[in-house]
C-alpha cells in the first residue's frame, strides 16, 4: 500500500472496486453527499431483475 493511499490522498483498491461497480450499473445513478445514492426509479422498474422480483413477490403476497 502506497503512502498516498495510507494518507487518503489516493483511491484504495476498495474505492476502485466501488467505482467500477457504480460505472457498470444504471446510467442514472449518482453518488451525492457523503454516500447518498440517487437513481431513477423508472429505470429500475424497467429491468428484467426487478420484473422477476416483483412477480415472485406477488406470488408470495397473493393468496
Amino acid at each position: 500500500m502506497s503512502l498516498f493511499v495510507k494518507l487518503g490522498l489516493a483511491p484504495s483498491e476498495r474505492d476502485k472496486r466501488l467505482k467500477r461497480l457504480i460505472d457498470n450499473s444504471y446510467p442514472s445513478i449518482r453518488v451525492v453527499g457523503r454516500g447518498t445514492i440517487k437513481i431513477d426509479p423508472n429505470e429500475v422498474r424497467s429491468t428484467p431483475e426487478f420484473k422477476t422480483a416483483r412477480a415472485r413477490a406477488e406470488q408470495i403476497v397473493k393468496p
